[in-house]
């Protein structure tokens, strides 16, 4: 029964009760000053301690690309209608949407591009050999002769678990992309590390492994096709300079005009020129055609924006350990008080 009045009372309290309670509240707290002063002082203190030890000053630089999503214009319509195909210039879709933000994280290009010599300082530098030593597992003896090669045929056992270590690291810790606007095709790629240059490098270093990738892969069957039309170029023109020499040594004959047997050979010579030209002109024409396909597809990923020293500033500094410790003293000490003056209501109710 008393409960029920009780939480009846609570119901239609009025502000003049709330505002008195406060008032309790705040007189308390004037009372009870101390733990108000001591706990924040010995909270900020363990956040001081905790932010030199635990802060994580580090520099991000971060890069804006645009990658082409453009499909068939009319003139590719029109050409394609009479046979001829210049290519696009992402065939297959390969980068567009999420597939490109998906390509930076894969294993294969980060380590690829952890295995790239960079010139650090005036050094050449493996820039895997600048990251794994922000590990643990580069203190342990087991990993004390780890040597990163470009080759990675040339490494042993022990430095490619160095090397996935490495990779795991970047993709969770240092890598950061994302595309903000999924109606835009602006991708962001970021580094974060304690070293400015190290995030630079490891910036620049991963948007030109995955641009390379794709010259090399997307872009693979037309180089083939280019390839192959420029050795029949070749052979053709050869073909056709020695049948301009064979038409011009029968020419030089002096054969009797009333005698048209001894025109045969002649005759047979200016046939395989005619055919020679005309196989030599298609030829020059779907080269052309080859080289314009090759380069609508290789311009893909654009840089749009680069990073300038000095590099934006991320993680958490000391003085962020600090403030978060002074905010969770006051609030236990708040929390105590309140409890307290809670308690000593309770008691004397039931008085």
């Amino acid at each position: 029964m008393n409960s029920t009045k009780q939480n009846a009372l609570n119901a239609d309290a009025s502000l003049g009760d709330i505002l008195n309670q406060l008032g309790n509240l705040i007189q308390r707290m004037k009372t009870h000053w101390k733990p108000l002063v001591i706990y924040p002082l010995l909270f900020g203190l363990v956040g001081l301690l905790a932010g030199l030890f635990l802060h994580t000053d580090k520099k991000k630089a971060e890069f804006i690309i645009a990658a082409e999503e453009e499909g068939p214009s009319g003139m590719d319509g029109l050409m394609a209608q009479f046979g001829l195909d210049v290519g696009g210039s992402n065939p297959g879709g390969v980068f567009e949407g999420e597939s490109l933000v998906h390509l930076f994280q894969i294993r294969s290009m980060i380590e690829r591009t952890l295995l790239t010599t960079i010139d650090f300082n005036g050094k050449k530098t493996v820039l895997a050999s600048l990251i794994w030593g922000d590990l643990k597992q580069s203190q342990k003896e087991r990993f004390s002769e780890v040597s990163f090669k470009t080759d990675r045929s040339q490494q042993n056992a022990i430095t490619d678990s160095a090397l996935y270590l490495t990779y795991r690291h970047v993709n969770q810790n240092v890598l950061m992309v994302s595309r903000p606007d999924k109606k835009q095709s602006f991708v962001t790629v970021s580094c974060s590390h304690q070293d400015p240059d190290v995030a630079m490098a490891l910036s620049q270093t991963l948007i030109e492994t995955v641009t390379d990738f794709y010259i090399e892969t997307v872009t693979k069957k037309a180089r083939y096709n280019l390839d192959v039309l420029r050795k029949e170029v070749d052979s053709v023109q050869k073909i056709l300079n020695q049948n301009l020499r064979s038409n011009a040594s029968m020419s030089d004959l002096n054969l009797n005009p009333m005698m048209q047997s001894a025109r045969i050979g002649q005759n047979r010579t200016m046939i395989d020129l005619q055919i020679s030209i005309s196989l030599y002109g298609e030829l020059i024409k779907n080269l052309k055609l080859a080289e314009i396909g090759l380069r609508k597809q290789t311009p893909l990923i654009q840089i749009i924006e680069t990073p300038h020293y000095p590099l934006e500033n991320v993680g958490f500094r000391w003085w962020h350990y600090v403030l978060g410790g002074v905010g969770a003293g006051f609030a236990l000490a708040m929390y105590m008080i309140y409890f307290g003056w809670r308690k000593e209501q309770a008691l004397s109710k039931q008085e």
